[in-house]
């Protein structure tokens, strides 16, 4: 069973690379199946197959302790070749909402965005996840 970090922004996924997800398991395959979605421990919950976090990623360091820097700037988010992170409309109101929103280059940085033991989902993790829901035009 495959743990997946779920954002609230998950749209937001595609331009700026939010979610993670794990390999650890919690239940036996028999429990997860009897049990299609709901709440598996605190802070996840199954839908279909999978196991997705159920808060949005906010971390300002990579899993290795290093920081993350803020930009803030549009022109500036555009031309970065390294990580960062912003709030959804530069708003530090919309942190505790969609948490933060990180650009690809810190979505794919070796020293790991997700907290450990997840991963950030692959477009066809995406897909079974949009698939169970009732594809786009339900989910």
């Amino acid at each position: 069973m495959i743990k997946y970090y779920f954002t609230i922004a998950s749209i937001l996924v595609l331009v700026f690379g939010i979610s993670s997800c794990s390999n650890e398991e919690t239940k036996t395959q028999y429990q997860i199946a009897a049990r299609p979605t709901v709440p598996i421990q605190n802070g996840e919950v199954q839908i279909g197959t999978q196991i997705w976090m159920t808060r949005n990623l906010n971390v300002s360091r990579y899993r290795n302790g290093d920081p993350i820097p803020q930009v803030v700037n549009s022109a500036q988010w555009a031309n970065l070749t390294t990580g960062a992170w912003c709030y959804y409309a530069n708003s530090t109101a919309n942190g505790p909402i969609y948490g933060k929103l990180y650009n690809w280059y810190a979505v794919n940085d070796s020293r790991g965005l997700a907290p450990e033991g997840w991963h950030i989902p692959s477009d066809a993790e995406w897909t079974t996840l949009v698939s169970f829901l009732g594809f786009p035009d339900v989910a």
